[in-house]
């Protein structure tokens, strides 16, 4: 039986909150660093601007594999420097995903129509 997958809700609640339009910016940029996160099947970013909060809902191959992300220096230390806080986050188990199409690249994303 395949372990199964494991989702990560992250919360950064920065001092100074970025507008939509400069995160959205940011997101756009990332993809090619979400492509090589083979443990990594999905991604979707958020953004609260009522709350000051931005984030990521994240879903993992495996436990295990969550728990070493979790355990990597990409997280543990390059992504708060990156983003000048550390986040909030929560390990959840993962329900049914569903999706119209597959995106594969920032300009097929929400974020450019």
């Amino acid at each position: 039986m395949a372990e199964e997958k494991r989702a990560l809700w992250v919360v950064f609640q920065p001092q100074q909150m970025p507008s939509t339009q400069e995160l959205r910016a940011q997101f756009s940029t990332s993809y090619p660093a979400f492509a090589e996160m083979a443990a990594v099947e999905y991604k979707c970013w958020w953004v609260d601007q009522e709350q000051g909060q931005w984030g990521a809902f994240y879903l993992f191959r495996s436990a295990a594999e969550l728990q070493a992300y979790l355990a990597s220096d990409r997280w543990t230390k390059v992504i708060p420097e990156k983003y000048g806080c550390t986040p909030f986050w929560r390990v959840l188990e993962a329900g049914l995903v569903l999706s119209k199409q597959v995106i594969t690249q920032a300009g097929g994303s929400w974020q450019t129509g």
